[in-house]
């Protein structure tokens, strides 16, 4: 399972692309909070535990050897209110069986007949989770032991936040040979240090490109992400049209360093849909979050700030479906032409956007020759320019 379109602004090659999966009906489930102790009222007004159960969801289809692990680093989690959901898509290579041997209290197995898509699969992970707070987690995905203590810790300062926010790792395996890996840091902020933050301030990190955030590594309000209508349906960049909204409702955590690592496969570099797939639905989607701040931002000048910040962010990712065009095997006249004929998707963005977005390390790897591309890629440089 590869989830999601862009995972967080990393270099361009980290990149993976989503399933063109639909969005299928919710199951009802079983929705009781099982969580107990102290309550508070949330900024919103909302009763809300102060040490809250937390559920990490794994959607998982045939790959047992990988949602074990991704199991075994939630089981290993240093937070003891812990539900563990494991929602199998009608897997065929062991993988219920694998997990039914799994001897812990805290999992929870959902399994299904026949495969309902990858989205269909998110969306019966949060209608089932039984925590206040969730974590949806790809199967190839792992977290260091104190990731949902540390976000938690944030909540307790102040209960009822709608997201916290940590940043991740990437760790791209086979990219040019089998066993070769390298892993790409997480971008750090320099500007906001642990703690609780507007959450637009955090979105502006974000656009800038300056922090490594997305779902995988965030824990949001169960009930605010089931009122905004689950997963979202978008077949590309559907993670920002999930968790993105969520820091539009106020204040929100966000930790300032690494606590997953998520898996690229050499595969899901280049495989999937189009480049033109690709840049059309996340347009589609950042028309839909400017819509969101419109509505939720009060601030005029805020608003203002965070269109101009999505139009530099649209521009931003251009480039980054070229360099993926361009690993896919495309020659630089036709990631020229490519790019011409973006121009009514990329209306919106003014050359500013462009200068302002187009590092030179995603400029090299357009221009450069293939063979030296993959050098550079291969051995760290194209990092330092």
């Amino acid at each position: 399972m590869k989830i999601l379109g862009f995972r967080g602004n990393v270099d361009p090659a980290s990149y993976t692309l989503s399933d063109a999966l639909p969005n299928f009906g919710r199951a009802s489930g079983d929705r009781s909070h099982a969580h107990s102790g102290s309550t508070a009222k949330g900024r919103d007004g909302a009763d809300v535990p102060i040490a809250p159960l937390v559920t990490i969801a794994i959607p998982t289809f045939n790959r047992a050897e990988l949602v074990e692990k991704c199991v075994r680093s939630a089981m290993a989690q240093t937070y003891p209110k812990l539900e563990i959901l494991v929602s199998d898509n009608a897997s065929t290579d062991g993988t219920v069986e694998m997990l039914r041997a799994i001897d812990d209290d805290r999992l929870r197995i959902l399994t299904s007949e026949e495969n309902i898509g990858a989205i269909g699969n998110f969306n019966k992970c949060i209608d089932e989770a039984r925590g206040d707070y969730f974590v949806l987690a790809a199967d190839d995905n792992y977290y260091r032991p104190d990731f949902v203590s540390k976000c938690v810790r944030l909540i307790e300062d102040e209960p009822g936040l709608p997201i916290v926010i940590a940043a991740y790792d990437v760790l791209v395996v086979d990219e040019f040979s089998k066993d070769d890996r390298r892993t790409v840091p997480a971008r750090l902020s320099k500007k906001l240090s642990t703690g609780i933050w507007q959450g637009t301030d955090i979105l502006q990190e974000y656009l800038h490109g300056r922090i490594s955030a997305q779902l995988l590594s965030s824990l949001v309000r169960t009930d605010i992400l089931r009122r905004n209508g689950g997963y979202s349906p978008h077949p590309c960049a559907s993670d920002e049209a999930t968790w993105i909204p969520l820091l539009m409702e106020g204040r929100a955590g966000f930790v300032d360093e690494p606590c997953a690592t998520y898996m690229v496969l050499r595969e899901s570099l280049t495989e999937g849909f189009t480049a033109d797939k690709r840049l059309g639905d996340l347009r589609e989607v950042l028309d839909e979050l400017s819509a969101v701040t419109a509505k939720k931002v009060s601030d005029p000048a805020m608003r203002e700030r965070i269109q101009q910040l999505l139009n530099r962010y649209l521009a931003y990712m251009a480039a980054v479906n070229l360099v993926i065009y361009r690993r896919g095997g495309a020659s630089l006249s036709q990631a020229v032409q490519k790019l011409w004929g973006w121009r009514t998707v990329l209306a919106k963005c003014s050359v500013t956007d462009f200068l302002s977005t187009w590092r030179l390390r995603s400029i090299v790897r357009i221009l450069s020759p293939q063979p030296l591309a993959r050098w550079m890629a291969k051995n760290g440089f194209d990092q330092w320019v």
